[in-house]
């Protein structure tokens, strides 16, 4: 079964799909359907593509999303109970819906005053990218390296830095780490809801996501698994928000030491479940794709940060924590692994290949990786001596220009390609 497992994630996250939806891919793994929520899958390239001879990776620039945690507030698990809770009141539930309705009030107990909080889970994703990153590049953290982290200043940000740095601090106690959550930092780090705000989808595209959705939700038969009485859910239950709210919490509880006890998926048909993802899917690609600009600070410091480390010939890391934010945005202006494609048709997004499941799930990261030719006398003075490769979710991906030594570019051409589109952006 766990050969099983592996396998389909491994197909899962190094294939295109393009043409056809995932539904299918859905089917063989339903933890994908949670999207952006999916607990992160680990490390599903076993084996890197080795340097070229006589190259060693000497730094490390770093952007990683928060691990698993809890929904952010309590109404995420009080109202689909009360909704529940009152229809039970008044003898309206099927014994399927009575016996969700105790689900739900063991996940809101559960969840109680952690709204928000990075669980057991989320603690150990952050703790396992950090070990896999030292012991992959085990040169970058040698002796004295230089570690600088910064993290958002949300609660659960901070924490999966802490728990990396836990880890980091373990395994080379001798690094010189500073790491800090400071106000200072959230300029390049997260966005402000007015920042969001600014950039939003075009009505053309609102249009089509509400059509779109209306077109692919059905709601009936998970109504009548639950109440006994259409005329009260009729008059009663607003039953698209109820059903997004249980597949919010099917979704999540794979977040939670829940898991291993409890699933809500039952209720939904692969179906259904397909159709929840796909909404939200295509939902989460007319948010954040308008929104590649604002991830333009960003990519500003990871060059300019990275191009003080070569010129000053230290090696050490720049590790950074924050939230899907600024980490879709990143994607999109980055342009790797098809994420910065352009649709209109809702329908046609994950027809493309674009699924948030590959792109953001929990713990998601960005990592490039800095080489220099080992011997050179001046192998980090110029950034045309300095190769550099992209991990996405710690798979190797590629960058959309042109190099002879795949998946390696040369600094200098990856610097110039995005700094050039950094300016188009501003003019």
């Amino acid at each position: 079964m766990r050969k099983l497992l592996l396998t389909t994630v491994i197909m899962l996250f190094a294939s295109g799909l393009k043409g056809q939806s995932l539904c299918h891919v859905i089917k063989q793994n339903i933890r994908c359907s949670a999207g952006s929520g999916m607990a992160y899958p680990g490390s599903t390239q076993l084996r890197m593509t080795p340097p070229p001879e006589g190259w060693q990776p000497f730094y490390i620039s770093h952007y990683g999303r928060y691990g698993s945690r809890y929904l952010d507030d309590a109404a995420s698990y009080d109202e689909p109970y009360r909704i529940l809770e009152a229809a039970d009141s008044l003898g309206k539930l099927t014994s399927l819906g009575h016996a969700i309705l105790l689900r739900l009030d063991q996940i809101r107990r559960d969840a109680n005053d952690r709204w928000g909080e990075l669980t057991e889970l989320g603690e150990y994703q952050q703790q396992q990218v950090m070990r896999r990153m030292i012991n992959r590049f085990p040169s970058v953290f040698a002796g004295r390296a230089t570690v600088d982290a910064r993290s958002s200043t949300t609660r659960h940000c901070i924490l999966s830095m802490e728990h990396a740095m836990s880890t980091l601090v373990m395994l080379r106690p001798a690094a010189e780490l500073n790491h800090n959550a400071s106000q200072r930092d959230m300029g390049y780090l997260d966005l402000t809801s007015q920042q969001q705000s600014a950039l939003l989808p075009d009505s053309a595209m609102l249009d089509a996501l509400t059509v779109f959705g209306q077109k692919c939700q059905n709601t009936g038969r998970l109504m009548e698994a639950l109440f006994n009485d259409a005329d009260y859910v009729d008059s009663h239950v607003d039953v698209d928000n109820l059903n997004d709210g249980l597949f919010l919490l099917a979704s999540q509880l794979q977040n939670t030491e829940l898991r291993k006890s409890l699933t809500l998926y039952d209720l939904f048909t692969d179906d259904e479940v397909c159709c929840n993802w796909k909404k939200h899917n295509a939902r989460a690609y007319a948010t954040y794709s308008p929104q590649a600009r604002l991830a333009a600070p960003l990519l500003r410091k990871v060059i300019a940060q990275a191009d003080s480390y070569i010129w000053q010939q230290k090696h050490g890391a720049h590790l950074r924590y924050g939230s899907e934010h600024v980490f879709l945005p990143l994607l999109f202006l980055l342009d790797i692994k098809g994420a910065g494609i352009s649709v209109s048709d809702p329908d046609d997004i994950d027809k493309k290949g674009w699924a948030d499941f590959k792109l953001c799930p929990m713990a998601a990261n960005i990592q490039l990786v800095f080489y220099a030719p080992e011997q050179s006398p001046s192998r980090v003075h110029r950034p045309e001596n300095i190769l550099v490769k992209v991990l996405l979710n710690e798979i190797e991906v590629k960058l959309p220009l042109k190099t002879m030594l795949l998946p390696y570019y040369h600094w200098s051409d990856v610097r110039d390609y995005y700094l050039k589109k950094l300016d188009a952006y501003e003019e």
